[in-house]
């Protein structure tokens, strides 16, 4: 809202400033965190994934040409949420 001089009618109290920086920064944080533990997540797929297709690839004679496949298809089925499509690739070769 603007008084005929033009200038803000709102007055901000003492300590908005401080206030502003400080939800920001907590804003800032929580991001972090909800990155390092989506990350931490990921990681932890991919070990399972790898671990999983090591025991099937043993137990029942999977070889490299299977391994391709769940490789290519693991790949596509991951392209829209999984940023890093080359570490699934080599989660699942490399179990």
């Amino acid at each position: 809202m603007n008084t005929p001089t033009g200038k803000s009618a709102l007055t901000l109290p003492k300590g908005y400033a401080d206030c502003l920086a400080q939800l920001k920064g907590q804003i800032a944080q929580a991001r972090q965190r909800a990155s390092l533990s989506v990350d931490s997540e990921l990681v932890q797929l991919y070990r399972r994934i790898g671990r999983d297709i090591l025991e099937r690839q043993q137990s029942e004679g999977w070889g490299a040409k299977v391994i391709d496949r769940l490789v290519y298809l693991v790949s596509r089925l991951l392209t829209n949420i999984v940023p890093d499509v080359p570490l699934v690739r080599c989660a699942l070769r490399c179990a």
